[in-house]
């Protein structure tokens, strides 16, 4: 049952709930995400199932697509519509001066994650400062917004204007900092009321399958996932790969993922782990 799934995730659930219930259909014993969702964003998840979880991290770099819904004149604690309102003003932005301030954030390449994320520091996530009260100086990271288009004319709706968003971005962007860096620039402040994740890497929401309706024949086979080179062993090295044994430049001069192939099929998966030495991320039980 190792293989992949491009899961459409349904509004109102977490991601680590959909693992959780894609495990109970699938009877699988394990199941991972490549990246999490709030739980009321909606859209493409890569789901890893059983032994396909131990390459969550060849996927987890890809870049992001987003449709995000924006109002102005908001703010809460979670910079979205999931908690209470903290803050309510008359703002009335027009087209044009949210395209100036999209250009000045597309200009920037770090970003301040909100308070309510799983980031760490030293060793502890920031909503559990929250939570706990504690002060904390969060520092920005290294993310981009790529590229955006402006889906939408400004809609006047509950006394505030909203806007939607198409957005690509960096791994590690938020969507929810995003709207509160839109809505300071633009003299207020702004939350997001509703996203939808519709590209993860090349995976795309059309490929994508709503939750409820998927099976174990909507598993994508490793091998059909990720297109990797390969590096034929000698039959001496079976046992060795098997075994887990670094390989070096006497094997490849590969930089990066690759299958190591052989007369018995492929044997595992090995990635980079210094200049030329390489280690198994995955062995198969059996050669595929």
């Amino acid at each position: 049952m190792d293989g992949l799934l491009i899961v459409d995730k349904p509004k109102g659930i977490t991601s680590q709930s959909v693992c959780l219930k894609l495990k109970r259909i699938l009877g699988a014993k394990k199941c991972g995400h490549n990246g999490t969702l709030d739980p009321n964003a909606t859209g493409v998840m890569v789901v890893a199932v059983d032994s396909a979880t131990k390459l969550l991290k060849l996927i987890h770099e890809h870049d992001k697509e987003y449709i995000a819904t924006i109002v102005f004149g908001l703010d809460s604690n979670t910079l979205d519509m999931d908690s209470d309102i903290t803050k309510d003003i008359s703002m009335n932005p027009s087209i044009k001066n949210i395209q100036l301030a999209l250009e000045e954030l597309k200009s920037r390449k770090t970003q301040i994650p909100p308070l309510t994320s799983a980031v760490k520091i030293d060793g502890m996530k920031l909503y559990e400062y929250q939570r706990k009260g504690i002060d904390v100086k969060v520092p920005s990271r290294n993310v981009e917004l790529k590229e955006y288009e402006i889906l939408s004319d400004l809609r006047f709706i509950n006394n505030h204007y909203e806007i939607d968003i198409k957005i690509s971005v960096s791994k590690g962007y938020f969507v929810r900092s995003l709207a509160r860096d839109l809505g300071e620039l633009l003299g207020g402040c702004a939350i997001l009321k509703d996203l939808r994740r519709t590209k993860s890497g090349e995976y795309k929401i059309e490929d994508a399958i709503p939750l409820d309706n998927i099976t174990k024949d909507n598993i994508i086979p490793i091998f059909s996932f990720f297109d990797l080179p390969k590096v034929y062993v000698k039959d001496y090295m079976i046992p060795l790969v098997k075994n887990g044994i670094t390989m070096d430049e006497r094997q490849t001069s590969i930089h990066g993922t690759f299958y190591v192939d052989s007369s018995m099929g492929i044997l595992a998966i090995y990635e980079e782990v210094d200049n030329l030495k390489y280690k198994p991320i995955l062995i198969f039980k059996e050669g595929k």
